[in-house]
């Protein structure tokens, strides 16, 4: 995460504006000055911009505006101070004092779109995954299978996540062990390996699917099925892999 560059300051049409680095400018004068061609806006302006690329400062908000010999640095962070539209429709946005960016050079409010669009693709990561595996039950144990004409439990983990997520995660339980990181099994979520034995030696592995529930290619003579964690077969550790 950038750190922002200038504090968070509210604009109002009545405020002054102290901004270090940039000399001290009336925000209240010198900008509505500069945008006499624009239309200052004053609703939902974000609090902070992200540059894409080294971003050009320029005089006003006008496609007639002169730029004014700084730039700010690309992916960085800056609290923006003013919001303008000009007569061609762009956004424009103060970021210090009477200094102007395109919006189309910036992302707006960054930190809000990271964790709009993160979040969701943790989730369906795990629900591509879990749908995957539950695809297969029914499929016959065989040992050393790795396909969905016959599966061992380290082959059918493997199959899964490859599958789902496009993660390759090793053909055995041991590679396996050394997916992501190990927790206990009480601290498990859905979508995390669950493994039996010692770390080093395990000898079965399953997915976890929450409420205390796995899926595996269980052994010789059983179909891949979903099962209950039960404290006579009690996995080891699990591995938080996604």
């Amino acid at each position: 995460m950038n750190t922002i560059k200038k504090s968070l300051v509210t604009f109002t049409a009545a405020a002054g504006l102290a901004v270090t680095g940039f000399g001290v400018t009336n925000l209240t004068s010198n900008a509505t000055q500069s945008v006499q061609a624009a239309t200052i806006v004053t609703e939902n302006v974000p609090s902070v911009v992200r540059t894409n690329s080294d971003v050009k400062l320029y005089s006003d908000a006008s496609n007639q505006a002169k730029l004014v010999g700084r730039s700010l640095a690309a992916g960085t962070d800056w609290a923006v101070v003013g919001e303008a539209k000009d007569d061609a429709g762009n956004i424009w946005y103060a970021v210090a004092g009477n200094e102007w960016v395109k919006g189309a050079e910036v992302t707006a409010d960054p930190s809000a779109q990271d964790a709009a669009t993160q979040a969701p693709t943790a989730t369906s990561s795990v629900e591509s995954l879990i749908n995957t595996a539950k695809s297969f039950i029914g499929t016959p144990y065989v040992w050393g299978g790795k396909t969905p004409s016959g599966f061992d439990c380290s082959g059918f983990t493997s199959y899964v996540y490859s599958q789902a997520t496009g993660k390759s995660i090793g053909s055995y339980t041991v590679a396996q062990e050394s997916a992501g990181q190990h927790e206990s099994v009480q601290s498990a979520q859905a979508g995390d390996l669950l493994f039996w034995g010692n770390q080093g030696s395990t000898y079965h592995v399953g997915i976890y699917l929450g409420n205390n529930q796995y899926i595996a290619a269980p052994q010789p003579g059983e179909n891949v099925k979903v099962a209950n964690i039960s404290g006579y077969f009690m996995p080891s550790f699990a591995v938080h892999v996604l």
